[in-house]
C-alpha cells in the first residue's frame, strides 16, 4: 500500500511527465469496505504547486498533515480552465465540451457545464441535463446524506450541482473560509445518519485579484481553515475512517509567459500546464497507484469507488487523453505531447512536455507525425462530443449578475 509523504519538487515534476497513463480502474481500492463518510474539499483556482506538501515554499500545514495520513496523486490534471466546465466534469463524469455541429457554442449559463450535447431541446435553466446523472444523486441512492456548501455563484441553483444534495447551502458573497466552515459544521448537525457524502467548496484563492493579499497568502490561509474544519468535523462526529478528497477545480496563470501570450488568471484560450495541474490528496490511502492521470471527471468514478458504487457511465475519451474544448482553442494532450489549436485558422502548435515544461517552443516542424495523428484524433473528439442543439447564445441577466460578481465582468 502506498503511503503519501514529502515529495521533492524534481520528483514531482519527473513522474507527473513520465507518460505513466494507468486506467483509474486499475488503482484498486486497497480497502474492501465502503468508506461510510466521504468529504470532498475543493478549494477553487488552487495550482498544486504552491501546496509545500507538492514540494513549493507556501507552507500549508494541515495540508501536509492530511497528505501523510493519506495519498498525494501526482498527474491530477483539470478537465477545463473554468469552474463550471471542470466542475461539471467532476459531477457527472464526463468530459466538458463547448463543440457544436458548426464551431464553439456561445458561453452561457446554459452551455458553461460543457453538457449541451445531452440537454433536450426544452430544457430552459440549468447547465447540467437531466438527463444526466450526478454524483451527489448516485451516493443518495446508495444511503448517504448528501450535504453540499458551495461559495462559487456559477454553481447556485438552476444550474444543477443541486441536484442530489439533502442539504445544498449556498454562501453567498465574497466568502472567507470561516463563513464555510460554520455553513459545513452546521449543515452537519442537522444530518439524520451516520453515512455521509459532505462536499465543501473554498473561493479564499480565487479572490486573491481582490482585497490586496497574495495568491500564497491566501493559499495558507485556507489551508488553516481546512484544518479546522476537519477538526471541528472530529468532534462532531466525523469518524477517524472518514475518507477526505482534497482537490481543486483548476489553477491560475501568476504571470507566466508562453510561447504565445494567451489569457489571463485562468481564462485559457489557450490553457497553459499551471492552469490544468491540480493537487488530489486521499486520506487515508485507499488507492494502490497515485502516478496515473486523473482528469476531472475521473474524481467522479473515484469518489463512487469509494463508495462502493459501479460506474456505469460511458467515457468518450482514452485514458491517456485530455481535450479542452475552449471557445478559440482546442487543446490536445497524450503523454508528452500538447497540440494547440486555435479555431481560426490552420495554425497548429505543438509542445513537448518533457523537453519544454514551461511551454516556450513549438516543435510543430520537427514532428509531423505526431501533429497529423493529434489533429485526426481532435477531429473526431470534436465530432462525437458536439452539441446539436444550441441554447440561446446571449448571457441572461442572471448570467450577468454571476459573473460580475466573480469579477469576470465589470
Amino acid at each position: 500500500m502506498f503511503r503519501g509523504h514529502r515529495w521533492r519538487r524534481g520528483t514531482l515534476a519527473a513522474l507527473a511527465l513520465a507518460g505513466l497513463w494507468i486506467t483509474l480502474g486499475n488503482t484498486a481500492c486497497s480497502h474492501g469496505e465502503p468508506a461510510q463518510q466521504i468529504v470532498l474539499i475543493l478549494v477553487d483556482t488552487l495550482r498544486r504547486d504552491h501546496l509545500s506538501c507538492y514540494g513549493s515554499t507556501t507552507p500549508t500545514p494541515h495540508l501536509d498533515r492530511l497528505a501523510e495520513n493519506g495519498q498525494i496523486f501526482t498527474n491530477a490534471i483539470a478537465s477545463f480552465h473554468q469552474t463550471t466546465m471542470s466542475m461539471g466534469a467532476l459531477f457527472t463524469g464526463r468530459t466538458p465540451s463547448l463543440e457544436a455541429s458548426r464551431g464553439a457554442l456561445s458561453w452561457n449559463g446554459r452551455s458553461w457545464c460543457g453538457l449541451t450535447r445531452f440537454a433536450g431541446p426544452s430544457e430552459e435553466q440549468g447547465c447540467i441535463p437531466k438527463s444526466v446523472r450526478t454524483l451527489p444523486e448516485i451516493l443518495r441512492n446508495a444511503g448517504y446524506r448528501t450535504i453540499g456548501i458551495v461559495s462559487n455563484r456559477l454553481l447556485f441553483q438552476p444550474a444543477g450541482f443541486e441536484r442530489g444534495f439533502a442539504d445544498w447551502v449556498e454562501v453567498g458573497g465574497r466568502t472567507t473560509w470561516q463563513e464555510i466552515n460554520a455553513a459545513a459544521l452546521e449543515a452537519m448537525e442537522r444530518r439524520d445518519r451516520d453515512k455521509v457524502f459532505l462536499y465543501v467548496h473554498y473561493m479564499d484563492v480565487h479572490n486573491h485579484r481582490f482585497g490586496g493579499r497574495s495568491y500564497a497568502s491566501l493559499v495558507n490561509s485556507v489551508d488553516g481553515g481546512i484544518g479546522a474544519l476537519l477538526d471541528a468535523l472530529k468532534q462532531r462526529g466525523l469518524r477517524d475512517d472518514a475518507t477526505i478528497v482534497f482537490t481543486s477545480d483548476h489553477g491560475e496563470r501568476l504571470g507566466e509567459t508562453h510561447f504565445t501570450p494567451g489569457s489571463p488568471y485562468h481564462y485559457g484560450n489557450p490553457s497553459f500546464e499551471e492552469v490544468l495541474r491540480i493537487p488530489l490528496i486521499v486520506s487515508p490511502p485507499r488507492f494502490a497507484a497515485t502516478s496515473e492521470p486523473v482528469r476531472s471527471q475521473d474524481v467522479f468514478r473515484l469518489i463512487l469507488e469509494l463508495a462502493g458504487v459501479r460506474d456505469s457511465s460511458p467515457s468518450e475519451l482514452e485514458p491517456d487523453e485530455l481535450i479542452l474544448s475552449e471557445v478559440h482553442w482546442r487543446i490536445y494532450r497524450r503523454g508528452r505531447w500538447k497540440s494547440l489549436m486555435p479555431r481560426l485558422g490552420k495554425a497548429h502548435y505543438l509542445i513537448d512536455l518533457i523537453e519544454d515544461p514551461g511551454e516556450q517552443r513549438n516543435v510543430a516542424d520537427e514532428h509531423p507525425a505526431i501533429l497529423a495523428e493529434h489533429r485526426q484524433r481532435t477531429l473526431t473528439l470534436v465530432r462525437d462530443l458536439a452539441a446539436a442543439n444550441r441554447p440561446l447564445s446571449q448571457l441572461t441577466a442572471e448570467d450577468q449578475k454571476r459573473l460580475r460578481a466573480l469579477g469576470y465582468l465589470e
